[in-house]
């Protein structure tokens, strides 16, 4: 009477022993790409040990989280692109999980309101921003700010997966003086790494979790505050880095002189072609 169940267990233990096999040679091509070159971040770029001595966080300990980072397209007007992945190892996951990418935006780059009112339209990209932005400062006048991102992950087999295109638009610069070399004169613009949080509404991750627990945002209306699981992630880059030409601090003396020079002649024209006028309608 004992030899059936024994069987039975065996036979259970077999499958499970192949099921975890499986998941782990299932490695993505996004991870694939990231092995050679990793930094362990969390929070704004920061490098950090995934788990402080103390900390118990079971849920993260069987899930892999990687970034895939890249800007593109020409001129001052760009696409910032964050391909998310979370592996499953030995945690699962329900398949209702909301990520919260936090970016933030550094004083020589900002993020267009309405552009991204016109993406939860067509894109069904959803976003918060709590600042006030100003399009028309220059970057020495201009504060950093964060914008609050809404995504929902996608289920494939025992991955978590999402992406997120935001466009990212470079301020005015200050005049700078060349380069050694006799190069023109360049800015760098560095956006930080985002913070990740992870929440899953059928899942109570915050009690198992409670020394990664973070308050942030429910919601692209930003009205409310909720509890979100800080996760750590490996991503390719340190930072996302942006050069763009600035005026050359050297000219300045020839730029105001053109200037004035210009201004003048063009008020004198002015006043003497209303006297003309003037002149003509008298006689």
């Amino acid at each position: 009477t004992q030899s059936i169940p024994n069987s039975y267990s065996l036979i259970c233990y077999g499958k499970r022993k192949k099921e975890k096999q499986k998941m782990k040679l299932l490695l993505s091509p996004l991870l694939l790409q990231l092995l050679l070159h990793l930094h362990t971040v969390s929070g704004q770029g920061k490098a950090v040990s995934p788990a402080k001595r103390g900390e118990s966080c079971p849920i993260l300990e069987g899930v892999f989280v990687s970034v895939m980072r890249r800007i593109f397209m020409q001129g001052f007007h760009k696409q910032l692109l964050s391909e998310v992945e979370l592996m499953l190892t030995t945690t699962l996951l329900p398949d209702k999980c909301q990520l919260l990418v936090e970016e933030t935006m550094p004083r020589g780059a900002y993020v267009d309101p309405d552009e991204m009112r016109d993406l939860r339209f067509k894109t069904g990209l959803r976003s918060f921003i709590p600042a006030k932005v100003d399009v028309e400062k220059p970057e020495f006048e201009s504060e950093a700010f964060r914008i609050f991102i809404f995504r929902t992950l996608k289920v494939r087999e025992n991955l978590r997966v999402t992406s997120v295109q935001i466009p990212v638009n470079l301020r005015y610069h200050k005049p700078g003086p060349p380069s050694s070399d006799g190069s023109p004169p360049m800015a760098t613009v560095k956006i930080p790494n985002p913070r990740l949080l992870l929440a899953c509404p059928q899942e109570d991750m915050v009690a198992n979790c409670s020394t990664r627990k973070v308050m942030a945002f429910c919601d692209e209306t930003g009205t409310s505050k909720c509890e979100w699981i800080n996760i750590p992630y490996k991503i390719n880059v340190a930072s996302v880095e942006v050069s763009i030409p600035v005026g050359n601090s050297e000219h300045t003396s020839l730029v105001v002189g053109v200037t004035t020079l210009v201004t003048c002649g063009a008020t004198i024209y002015l006043i003497i072609t209303m006297f003309r006028q003037v002149k003509h309608k008298v006689e």
